[in-house]
């Protein structure tokens, strides 16, 4: 909403400069991340409105798609995810702490990867809208095939200090969380088995899944 792209704004303000004069490579910036950064930090591109990105993303959460393939459409319609807040960072040295909540812990798919290089591109975002069929403007489409609104890849030197990728440290994980509830229910007596930390898919049918184990 209007207050996730003034804070997401900010963010922006702040590590271009906005206190305190531009950073330099002497600086460092902590950067702290969790899933449910995608729909909270919203800064929509060039030609597009937070309406239009509200629209998007209600399209998005009704396809089914998987976390992956939305968050590869959502970084290609931001001004900030996507290794974006990185490079306005720039040159300072930048270090993630993050909180996973995706399969696999893809620190590119974890709030759609504002800190790190994206190796997801314009074609792949249009491909997978084009499959999910969603309504677009035209301005998306546009940007999509000319490649205006491609996102930093990695390599790039804007993405590292001292020669060196920015790092990123996974402080807490699906699989440290379903570890702890496991042990604790075994604590209490309760028998208990750990399926998976990489289940996706309809959470109705999903359930059904799990139901039926």
């Amino acid at each position: 909403d209007a207050a996730g792209v003034a804070a997401a704004q900010r963010m922006l303000a702040l590590a271009q400069g906005a206190e305190g004069g531009p950073l330099t490579e002497h600086d460092l910036v902590l950067c702290l991340m969790s899933g449910g950064g995608s729909s909270l930090l919203t800064v929509p591109c060039h030609g597009l409105t937070l309406a239009d990105k509200q629209r998007i993303n209600r399209q998005l959460l009704a396809s089914g798609a998987g976390i992956g393939d939305m968050n590869t459409v959502r970084k290609h319609l931001s001004a900030i995810k996507g290794g974006r807040l990185a490079l306005a960072c720039h040159p300072a040295r930048v270090v993630t702490l993050a909180i996973s909540d995706v399969p696999g812990d893809d620190v590119g798919v974890i709030a759609s990867g504002p800190t790190v290089a994206d190796a997801s591109t314009c074609a792949q975002a249009l491909a997978i809208a084009q499959r999910l069929g969603l309504v677009l403007p035209e301005a998306v489409w546009a940007g999509w095939r000319s490649g205006a609104l491609e996102t930093p890849k990695p390599g790039d030197a804007r993405l590292s200090h001292g020669g060196q990728p920015h790092p990123v440290h996974l402080v807490a994980t699906p699989q440290q969380s379903l570890e702890a509830a496991a042990e604790a229910a075994r604590a209490a007596g309760i028998s208990a088995h750990i399926l998976s930390d990489e289940v996706e898919g309809e959470s109705r049918e999903v359930a059904k899944v799990h139901a039926a184990l």
